[in-house]
């Protein structure tokens, strides 16, 4: 077998039929493939009537919900392909792009990662990768001050008309060999939802491997369709992005410039935020704004849960619970 591509579910259903139907036409004489979707636990009955629709594919349904990385390293290991494909469900893929990443992993050296071009549904093109976190580049507002104020730019990177090479690359579209994978012990289950991509990059480019991004083909991408079912949902995500920036930090920063890192998020985050939530509490019939309400509690409990317990992990994550 050339690629197992594993695909993780959490109730987005709707998208994940487009993506298991993209990949059930495939037929190519060039590689051979299997397709695993890894459920974690979504509980409503659904998964059975996907089991008659697809019966090519292999369906395992997780213990619980324990994130994104427990969900693709569960996928890897009922695997069977030397090649890890690993696929957001709100992707439609083809076979070009599967074999011309297939033949850049093949040629890479070891620990390298594969991913291609993302587009969304309208044909706007997507920005799946980017620059590893510093002090410079926390929020997008900081972001903004550094550039009119400062003049700090973000690393440029190196890139052809063919390639593009970034720090990391998104785990929506997520290629590399099962040699790789094992030597990385895989995906990070530390990180229940965002920045497992990241840190799994900058892993891999620490053993010498190449971030590449193939710019001649490309993968449809309808980025939040499982993440934005509601407001509830919305507000979680958002969340969860902002824990694993602290995560991150903690395990890839150290000493002064991670006591900065952190003490900046959470003031910017309790402080800075403080306004935006009451306005939200107010106009809690406006889902968007009652959204931030939720995102402020649910960051200010996190933080006062980081302080009891002495860890950055959140509550959903399964090593949290270990």
């Amino acid at each position: 077998m050339d690629i197992s591509v594993i695909i993780v579910n959490f109730r987005g259903w709707k998208r994940l039929s487009q993506c298991l139907d993209s990949l059930n036409l495939i037929e190519d004489s060039r590689f051979t493939h299997e397709v695993i979707v890894v459920d974690n636990d979504s509980d409503d009955g659904m998964i059975d009537n996907f089991k008659e629709q697809f019966p090519k594919f292999t369906f395992k349904i997780n213990d619980g919900n324990w994130g994104f990385a427990n969900g693709c390293n569960l996928g890897a290991k009922i695997s069977h392909g030397s090649y890890f494909l690993f696929l957001n469900p709100d992707t439609i893929v083809n076979a070009e792009a599967l074999f011309v990443m297939l033949s850049e992993a093949r040629v890479r050296r070891l620990f390298s990662v594969i991913s291609c071009s993302q587009i969304k549904e309208n044909g706007s093109e997507e920005r799946p990768y980017g620059n590893y976190l510093t002090p410079f580049n926390l929020t997008g507002w900081l972001r903004a001050i550094n550039k009119i104020f400062i003049h700090h730019k973000e690393n440029p990177f190196i890139q052809d008309d063919n390639y593009l090479y970034p720090d990391w690359v998104s785990g929506s579209v997520f290629m590399l060999s099962k040699e790789s994978y094992n030597g990385l012990a895989g995906w990070d289950d530390d990180f229940w939802m965002y920045f497992e991509d990241v840190d799994s990059c900058r892993r891999a480019h620490l053993k010498s491997g190449e971030i590449v991004l193939i710019k001649t083909v490309s993968v449809e991408h309808n980025h939040g369709g499982a993440s934005r079912i509601n407001k509830q949902v919305t507000a979680l995500t958002k969340t969860c992005v902002n824990i694993s920036r602290h995560i991150y930090i903690s395990k890839h920063i150290s000493g002064l410039k991670a006591f900065y890192m952190h003490t900046f998020l959470i003031l910017d985050h309790v402080l800075f935020g403080l306004l935006p939530a009451i306005v939200g509490v107010i106009f809690f019939f406006i889902p968007r704004l009652n959204a931030i309400a939720l995102i402020y509690v649910q960051l200010l409990s996190y933080y006062l849960n980081a302080l009891r317990s002495g860890t950055w992990l959140s509550k959903r994550s399964l090593n949290y619970i270990k």
